[in-house]
């Protein structure tokens, strides 16, 4: 393992903010770990608009290299995508874990179909890094599991599944999260 600082950035999701779910947790947990972490704050949670957050990630994530990592959540995940998505060819980060993420539309949230445009360039996003994860739950009512399934087929991702997790949020039971902890030390180790 290296001794170098690790630059960790959380990307919350839609009606979400920095201080929301377990998100706050999991900040304190990786600054045990020498790691300078960053929890995004994205404009207008409630209403998103993709160019807003697109240019939120550009404002907000300095470091970009190989010991940059990126968590996030539910609409955060195809965010942070397509941020990865727009880097230089020859960019690798550290790894990615993308929890409740989705590539296709939602059913009950249209108004974030405009995120899902353009397509993404999926090998591109897989040779940034070998270090991919993505987390579902089997009784997620918001991101169905079907299509946190396909991210992570699209990815080449190693997937994880819960069975009874919902949407991981504070109101399923999720001010800790020690799976994305684990997943994380898991980057450190390899």
């Amino acid at each position: 393992m290296s001794n170098l600082i690790k630059n960790v950035y959380i990307i919350h999701g839609y009606g979400a903010s920095a201080e929301h779910h377990w998100f706050p947790w999991l900040k304190k947990e990786l600054e045990k770990k020498d790691t300078n972490v960053v929890i995004l704050n994205l404009p207008a949670p409630n209403s998103p608009n993709s160019n807003e957050w697109s240019n939120a990630l550009k404002e907000q994530i300095k470091i970009i290299d190989k010991n940059s990592y990126f968590i996030a959540h539910s609409l955060g995940c195809i965010s942070l995508l397509k941020f990865l998505e727009a880097l230089p060819n020859s960019t690798k980060i550290g790894g990615y874990i993308l929890v409740s993420g989705f590539n296709a539309p939602l059913f009950i949230l249209k108004e974030l179909d405009a995120f899902l445009k353009p397509t993404i360039d999926y090998e591109k996003l897989k040779n940034i890094s070998s270090n991919r994860v993505v987390i579902s739950s089997k009784d997620d009512s918001i991101v169905p599991f079907n299509l946190s399934n396909n991210l992570s087929n699209s990815l080449d991702a190693k997937l994880l599944v819960e069975e009874k997790g919902g949407h991981f949020l504070e109101t399923d039971g999720f001010e800790e999260f020690p799976l994305v902890l684990n997943e994380f030390n898991k980057f450190l180790n390899e």
